[in-house]
Parts: C-alpha cells; structure tokens; sequence
C-alpha cells in the first residue's frame, strides 16, 4: 500500500500559489465589478479568465454559474443571462508558474433575500471559524468536523459534505484533505484551500473558498480581499 508523503512547501513555492490566488481574486473582483443584469455566464468567465492572463497565468477552471445553475458544482459557463434575483456562484483556479490556485466567492444580483444571507453567513462563519482555528498540530479530521458543525448551527440543518478542504500547490488537490476521520496533523508550511460550499438542486447554490499557509501560530490568508455575498446592482 502506497504512503502518503506529507511536505511543507517552501518560501518560492509560498510566493508563487500566493500570486496564482491573488489573480484569480482580481479575476473574480473585475467580473463582479462589471456584472450587470443581461451579461451571461459566459461574458463573466471572460473577464475573470483575462485577469488571469494578463497576469501571465493559465486559466484552468472559471466556473460562472447563475440562478438555479449556481447549484451545479462542477460544469461548464452558458450563455444564460444573469437576472435580478440570481445567486452568482464562482469557483476558479488558474495556473502561475506551475502552481495553483482555487478560489470560491458568491454574489447576488440585487439585494439578498433574507434566506440567501442567512444560509450565506452560516457558510461564511464555517469557513471563518477554519481560518481562526488552523494551526500546525491540528488534525484535519477535528477541522472538518469544525466547519460542518459550524454551518449547522448557522442554520443550515442536515449539512453534508466530504471535505471542508484540501492541500494545494503543485497540484490543485494535495493531501491531506479535510475530510472525516483523517487522523493526520497540519504541518507548519502546509499550504490549504479551506471552503464549505452549500448547494441545493432548483434553489442555487453559494461558496467561499480561500488559500491559507498554515503556520505554527494560525493559518495566514494569502487574499485580502471582500468574502462577504457580493451585491451586483440590478
């Protein structure tokens, strides 16, 4: 059987997947900042990939789902047209120098309902409480069971999920992830995306999702950057 070789990373390989989530935060900014009811999916992702790119980063993933679609995780961008009222779901990752990145943000076109912020806030707390625990020492397994017990309390009940995060670099999923009974520490060095995305087949569906360093002190965002639900003007 196959041993799972766990490795910090160094302070090059911490500059470059720092840079690669910078870009795909400024990708995302751009397209909220531009969106407008009537753009589609697809115009979106164009913007969000263009950040990228002029950043001198590969696009891998842009995901740009809207209304009913956002609770669709892993798909393709379409040509429907955003409408007042739509959660606006993105996901995405790109390629800087040969490391990752995987970013999640929601927005809604116009002011949220009350159920949309409140199932919003009970994710956002989930995410925030993995951030504010995180050290080295740490088990995953105890940093999964975090953040779905987070996300109940907020509210969203009968919450599922089969990791609440996963390692990042070289590739886009490294081990350890957080997941249920993995009974393996975070080591200091160890670079993370931490995210509790909630979906819900013909409601929508909404994430946060963040790259961490973990340190012997706390875990260290590599974004400083608006997390809360985006409102696009409708």
């Amino acid at each position: 059987m196959r041993q799972l070789l766990y490795v910090s990373k160094t302070e090059p390989e911490i500059a470059l997947l720092r840079r690669s989530a910078e870009l795909s935060v400024q990708g995302i900014d751009r397209a909220v900042t531009a969106a407008m009811p009537g753009m589609t999916e697809r115009d979106l992702a164009r913007l969000v990939a263009a950040a990228m790119v002029e950043g001198d980063a590969a696009p891998k993933f842009v995901i740009v789902t809207s209304g009913p679609r956002s609770a669709l995780a892993d798909t393709i961008v379409t040509d429907r047209a955003i409408q007042p009222g739509d959660l606006v779901r993105f996901d995405v990752g790109c390629l800087f120098e040969g490391y990752w990145s995987d970013i999640g943000r929601t927005a809604v076109v116009g002011e949220p309902t009350a159920l949309q912020r409140s199932r919003y806030d009970a994710i956002y707390a989930a995410e925030q409480a993995q951030l504010e625990t995180a050290k080295a020492g740490l088990i995953a397994g105890d940093l999964f069971d975090l953040g779905m017990k987070t996300v109940e309390a907020g509210g969203i009940k009968g919450y599922r999920r089969q990791h609440c995060g996963h390692g990042i670099g070289a590739e886009v999923y490294e081990h350890p992830i957080i997941a249920a009974d993995v009974d393996v520490p975070l080591l200091a060095g160890m670079t993370y995306c931490f995210e509790t995305p909630y979906y819900e087949l013909g409601w929508g569906g909404m994430m946060v999702e963040d790259t961490v360093l973990v340190t012997e002190d706390g875990a260290v965002s590599f974004t400083d950057t608006d997390r809360t639900l985006r409102v696009i003007p409708a």
